[in-house]
Order: C-alpha cells, then structure tokens, then sequence
C-alpha cells in the first residue's frame, strides 16, 4: 500500500493540470453518490427522494452510449465516419461527458492498445508500483510511457479537434451554466452520473485485463489473432453495459472491427454496432472497416 501511494503521488506531480482537474471532478461526482444516500437532508433537497437513483443511471447510460460509440469507436479508433456536420456537434457537446476532449482520449487509448499489459500502458491493472484501485479511484493518474503523439495526427486534422482541445474548460463552464440555469439541482446528477460512466470505464479497464492470470475466452472466436494484451477477456458490468465493449478480447484481437459481436460473421451485431447501421442507413455514417 506505502509503495503504491508513494507512486500515486509521483504521478501527480507529472500529471497534465487538465488530468488533475478531470480526477477532482472524479473524485467529487464519485463522493456525492454515497453521500446523497446517505444524508437524508441533501437527497431530499434535491427534490428527487430515491428516484435520484435512477436519475443517475440513466445519466451514466447515456454518458456510456456517447463514449464508447464517439470518443472509442469514431474518434480514437476511427471505425467509421460520419458527414462534418455531425461530427462538429459531437464535438461541441463533447464536455458534456466530463471526461477530456476527444483527442487526449484518443491518444490514452491508442497507447493502451499498443502496450497493452506491458510498460507503456498508461493503465495497467496491476504492476510493482500500481494496484487496482489506482484504475478505480484515480482513472485520470495515468502511467507516463512514450508520447506518441504521432497516433492522433489524423484526428487532429478533424473538425474542431484542435479547437476544443484548446477551449475545452470553457465549454465545460458554459454546459455548467446552462444546465444550471434550467436545473441547478440537476448538476449534481449531471455529475454523479457521468463519473459513475468514468468509474464503470475504470472496471473495464481493471478486471477485462488480468495480468496475473490467463483469462482467455474465446466466445464462439475461431482461430483469434495474436496480440499483446494476451490476458483480457470478454466480461460484462451492470455500470458499463453492453454496448459492445465487453467483447474485451475480440476488440484486442480484432481492433478494426466496428461491429464487436463474437458472431458478427453471422449477421449479429452488438448495440454500438447497430446504432452504427443505423447512421449508415440515415446516410450519416460510412463504414470502412471490416464488420
């Protein structure tokens, strides 16, 4: 425990000031959630009773849709396109999440993918100096590794990518203000939910990579490519979903693939992959990669 809090501590000198700001909003929309269940007053000021609850998770659903659909599949891995004009407003409410811009998601990812399990995974589940409770707790403490910023070059040739890399905050605080205005007791459910969606992403990236045990399996896979990140394997949390993401290892094994489903050679697809049709067939998306 001394060794891992030491190298927490040393993570957050080096860590970007955006970094240090996401794991505060983390921290907070995280503590509110026991909080509110906890101390009457607050929950019923609120206005909702326990129907809080439900209001949080529909937030954290939605929050889920928009990451692993957007920031994981369109941007970061660029699975399929979609026309410019709807690639703007998926940016513009890109803060929305609370969880970076697009781009320094993309370039955390990517990395991932690259060294998966290995030195150079800005989160791996566990190593000498990091526990699991690092990915939990502290999602935006990131290990430092190659910066390979050649890996978002493409990205940042997208629209608005630069610019809302630069007026990140700025959008944040408008989206403050504007929820607010309409509800200012509904920001703290804004902000319980979408950390919740953080946390969940936290679970995936903890327990779907398990570098202390073989944890291969195949769901219905024939002949599974080789690929660094040998010990993830497919899992499900009731935080995360089943948009497609818990298709861990298939998404390792095959990571241009846009449609996850262990059988989408039969047809099947995963729900992120339907909701990708289904821009397809609205003639705002185009696929290129293999389903």
């Amino acid at each position: 425990m001394k060794r891992a809090l030491t190298h927490l501590h040393s993570l957050w000198k080096i860590a970007h000031p955006d970094s240090k700001r996401l794991q505060f909003v983390y921290l907070i929309g995280l503590a509110l959630i026991p909080f509110t269940i906890l101390y009457t007053p607050f929950r019923e000021w609120l206005d909702y009773g326990w129907w809080f609850l439900l209001w949080v998770y529909l937030v954290q659903q939605a929050a889920i849709k928009f990451d692993t659909l957007f920031y994981h599949r369109l941007f970061a891995h660029q699975l399929f396109t979609v026309k410019p004009w709807f690639e703007r407003i998926v940016v513009l409410l890109s803060p929305l999440l609370l969880q970076s811009y697009p781009a320094g998601y993309a370039w955390l990812h990517l990395r991932h993918h690259k060294y998966a399990d290995q030195d150079g995974d800005p989160h791996p589940p566990f190593s000498e100096h990091r526990r699991r409770w690092n990915n939990l707790l502290f999602p935006f403490m990131t290990e430092a590794g190659p910066v390979e910023y050649k890996l978002i070059l493409p990205l940042m040739k997208r629209p608005l990518q630069a610019w809302i890399m630069k007026n990140y905050w700025y959008m944040t605080a408008f989206y403050i203000v504007l929820i607010g205005l309409i509800s200012y007791k509904f920001l703290f459910i804004w902000l319980m939910g979408t950390q919740l969606a953080t946390f969940g992403g936290g679970i995936l990236n903890t327990y779907a990579h398990r570098n202390n045990k073989m944890a291969i399996d195949d769901m219905h896979l024939a002949n599974p490519q080789t690929h660094t990140a040998v010990n993830v394997k497919n899992t499900w949390t009731i935080l995360f979903g089943g948009n497609g993401e818990n298709y861990h290892y298939i998404h390792h094994t095959y990571p241009r693939r846009w449609n996850l489903h262990p059988e989408a050679d039969k047809g099947k697809s995963c729900i992120n992959g339907r909701v990708i049709k289904l821009l397809v067939k609205l003639g705002i998306a185009e696929v290129k990669s293999p389903t």
